[in-house]
């Protein structure tokens, strides 16, 4: 494959991108809630809604011009062409499957904080448990649904890869005429 440094920095941007929107969909249930009880005024849930619209604006900003970023952390010389036997495919299966392992491994250690700090004020018969309990109900659930999103881009990336790839290519897919009729004459019988 001829690729460059600037090509790659744009990818690692795209990452980047994607771990941001994430992260920002799997905190956005937890902020949620810890303003719900009423507690930082009237406006803080309309901040964290404005706030995350703010982080997916970005997110999708840099996934549709990562060049603007890559940019800026390169040089004129990085835009020189080298060869490489890795091919554009193999590279984003590998992006995508580090970025699947990165959250992975943070879901675990959340995961593990969270067990670990349970045991701990369950075992001291803490007053504070139920407390701390019925609060990180949203933040367990959003750390396993990042774990199994995790796991599931890290061993399905390749599949990811392919769908982006057909998008790209192929663009959205269309509606064939005869699924149509077909669709037309089932509501017909009825």
């Amino acid at each position: 494959m001829r690729t460059s440094l600037y090509s790659i920095l744009c990818i690692v941007v795209r990452v980047g991108a994607i771990l941001l929107l994430v992260k920002t969909m799997v905190g956005l249930p937890l902020a949620l809630s810890s303003v719900r009880g009423g507690q930082f005024g009237p406006g803080a849930q309309d901040m964290v809604i404005g706030f995350t619209g703010a982080l997916v604006a970005l997110a999708s900003a840099l996934w549709l011009y990562p060049g603007l970023l890559a940019r800026l952390a390169s040089t004129q010389r990085s835009r020189e062409i080298f060869e490489s036997p890795i091919s554009a495919a193999q590279l984003q299966y590998v992006a995508f499957a580090v970025l699947g392992v990165a959250f992975a491994m943070d879901a675990l250690l959340d995961l593990v904080a969270f067990g670990m700090r349970a045991a701990l004020t369950f075992g001291l018969h803490d007053p504070a448990y139920e407390g701390l309990r019925l609060e990180d109900r949203a933040r367990v659930g959003a750390q396993v649904a990042k774990l199994v999103l995790g796991i599931a881009l890290a061993a399905g990336s390749r599949g990811l890869v392919g769908l982006l790839r057909g998008l790209r290519e192929n663009g959205l897919p269309q509606a064939l005429a005869a699924d149509l009729e077909e669709d037309v004459d089932s509501v017909k019988l009825k």
